[in-house]
């Protein structure tokens, strides 16, 4: 081997941690990416799921209201 190679692989050896540090780097960041990603929708879905829980509550209560009035004497 001559000088020429013996250099390109020491650079090369010298850059390994780096590129490992941003491998790393890299994989951390997406993971906590998707954990923002998932607590965002599971708020989502929780509140549409209560917007969606009150709302059919309204349509009952009008309804029972509705079939009530028709059963109530009017004076």
């Amino acid at each position: 081997m001559s000088n020429a190679s013996i250099n390109e692989y020491q650079g090369d050896l010298h850059t390994l941690p780096e590129t490992i540090g941003k491998l790393v780097h890299y994989q951390v960041e997406l993971v906590k990416i998707g954990v923002i990603s998932s607590a965002n929708f599971i708020v989502f879905v929780g509140t549409t799921s209560i917007n969606l829980a009150g709302n059919v509550l309204s349509a009952v209560s009008q309804v029972l209201q509705g079939v009530l009035s028709v059963f109530t004497p009017k004076k």
